[in-house]
């Protein structure tokens, strides 16, 4: 499983991520673009939420 970092893109082929675990504190957009074989979706954002515990 690959892991999702800071500023850094990252293609999969399966659908589930990891997030770094070394965030600093704060809220994140994610971009989601799906690529098939009849080409790229519309990017949906997401809202990623770190905070401590």
């Amino acid at each position: 499983m690959d892991t999702l970092k800071l500023d850094a893109p990252l293609t999969v082929k399966e659908p589930v991520v990891l997030v770094d675990p070394k965030l600093p504190v704060g809220t994140y957009r994610v971009q989601l673009v799906v690529q098939g074989a009849t080409g790229k979706s519309q990017a949906a954002d997401l809202l990623i939420k770190v905070f401590k515990e």
